[in-house]
């Protein structure tokens, strides 16, 4: 079903401890369609002793939920206020919540967003237009890539884990050095900032080699971002991360973050970023997934991953007849090849009953992967 509609993707990482009780609100309010991923958040945990010049040793990780759905763009600020609220993710170390415009652009007719009777909350404060980094990295090197964002201060980055296929499958026998298991890492910072955030993270994955990974930023709306990179003996009143709320709100913006050019950039080598792209999410029933995926490729799209999901949705609703189980397929499209992947997906079964699929497109601002010489 054609729909070619912008639409507010709102996601919010959350800790698990408060992640049922968002839930629980947002369905009080009419969201009876979302999705929810286990994931997990790093922090430096301040420790004493000899055991803090161990390498490694300061990182602690935090089971987290991350959850999204999709909603009319006029309800976004009452959603966000809603989750602000109920989480207090005013308080650092809580979570992260974000807005993006996206374009729904096909899908099963129950594949739609959420549509809420208007109630009221106060505007969201504290929100502000970010850019978001994904790094899509081998297993096991997802917490190296992740210190980025801890030791620059940017904010506390989310993991979770993925299956990686397209790229991959193409290599041949060299296919079995390459992991088939990725960790999905993302983070977020400011405007001003993203370059060279993206610039370290390569450097840290070793980006530029062969099978190692991929990485993009994306715009953010609005958003809060969870900027708690360590924990331990507080000695002051009020902490680093509760001031720089603060600053931000008496501001009015975040521009007022902005370093020195220069100032955090650790690499020299020039990069050879890829533009012209899109992040083609599909939505598609368990185990759909893999053979959805191998037809957008020969129509054009380029490696993927895919993430299982928790479907959240009412029991005794239309919406019960997609399974709970569901694959989220992210694909890097170049942005003249989209009309004939969502053809070819179409023409594969992706948005009938066989796969209920849905349709995201999301903005990629720039890229960074291995290019053979």
């Amino acid at each position: 079903m054609k729909i070619n509609k912008p639409v507010s993707l709102i996601t919010a990482y959350l800790h698990r401890n408060i992640s049922k009780g968002v839930i629980d609100t947002l369905k009080d309010v009419g969201v009876q369609d979302l999705y929810l991923t286990s994931s997990r958040s790093l922090v430096i945990e301040v420790k004493k002793g000899i055991f803090s010049i161990l390498p490694g040793s300061d990182l602690a990780q935090d089971p987290t939920d991350t959850i999204f759905f999709l909603a009319n763009p006029d309800m976004e600020d009452n959603l966000i206020s809603l989750i602000l609220e109920k989480g207090s993710l005013h308080f650092p170390g809580r979570g992260s919540v974000m807005v993006e415009e996206i374009l729904l652009t096909e899908g099963h007719e129950l594949c739609r967003e959420n549509e809420i009777k208007p109630f009221h909350m106060p505007a969201p404060s504290f929100t502000y237009p970010c850019t978001g980094i994904c790094c899509i990295a081998r297993r096991g090197q997802g917490n190296h890539i992740a210190r980025i964002s801890l030791d620059t201060g940017i904010c506390v980055p989310s993991i979770h884990f993925g299956i990686g296929t397209g790229v991959r499958d193409k290599m041949g026998i060299l296919r079995i050095a390459i992991p088939a298991e990725k960790e999905i890492i993302h983070s977020f910072t400011t405007p001003y900032e993203a370059d060279s955030i993206m610039d370290m993270m390569i450097e840290a994955g070793r980006l530029d080699q062969p099978g190692s990974g991929f990485i993009y930023s994306y715009p953010v709306k609005k958003g809060l971002i969870n900027m708690r990179v360590a924990r331990g003996e507080q000695r002051h009143p009020a902490s680093i991360e509760q001031i720089i709320s603060a600053l931000d709100h008496l501001k009015g913006n975040i521009e007022w973050r902005q370093r020195k050019p220069g100032i955090e950039k650790r690499s020299v080598r020039q990069k050879r970023y890829i533009t012209g792209l899109v992040d083609m999410l599909l939505l598609c029933d368990d185990g759909k997934g893999t053979e959805l995926i191998k037809a957008a490729m020969s129509a054009g799209a380029g490696g993927a991953n895919i993430t299982g999901l928790r479907h959240i949705r009412p029991p005794d609703s239309p919406l019960s007849e997609i399974p709970p189980a569901r694959d989220l397929c992210s694909m890097v499209v170049p942005e003249e090849s989209v009309e004939a992947v969502s053809m070819t997906l179409k023409n594969a079964g992706a948005f009938t009953e066989r796969c209920h699929g849905q349709i995201h497109l999301r903005k990629i601002i720039k890229a960074f992967t291995y290019i053979g010489k």
